[in-house]
């Protein structure tokens, strides 16, 4: 499968190694694009945070306000973390995440199973 437009070195890396150890529905092939152009972001908010430490004055103390750069960065990894783990959930593949999930995992899938397992207990 090609490789989105518009990727970065690391999306690209992250596309072609996910692909690699999964196989993936089409939903899940979007959330790993998306996945795949937030990690290439993080590489440039972690590029701005270091350059602006670079510009820092120790002899005035003179800081950069990157506070706002640090929160975007800290957004985009929380969403970036959420997206792997649905993709993770969704895989169809083989691989590490095709495992069945522990008892009581997360995600949309398993709860539905789990009520029904619990439906044809009441049931049975």
């Amino acid at each position: 499968m090609d490789e989105p437009d518009g990727l970065g070195e690391r999306g690209r890396r992250m596309w072609r190694e996910s692909l690699a150890i999964w196989s993936l529905t089409p939903v899940h092939l979007v959330l790993l694009e998306e996945a795949c152009r937030i990690a290439d972001r993080l590489d440039l908010l972690n590029s701005m945070l270091r350059l602006t430490s670079a510009d820092v004055n120790e002899s005035t103390t003179q800081f950069a306000d990157i506070s706002g750069v640090l929160a975007e960065s800290r957004q985009q990894s929380s969403a970036l973390k959420l997206i792997l783990a649905e993709i993770r959930q969704g895989q169809i593949g083989a691989g590490p995440a095709a495992e069945e999930p522990a008892e009581g995992g997360a995600g949309v899938a398993d709860l539905s199973k789990r009520i029904a397992d619990r439906r044809r207990q009441a049931e049975g």
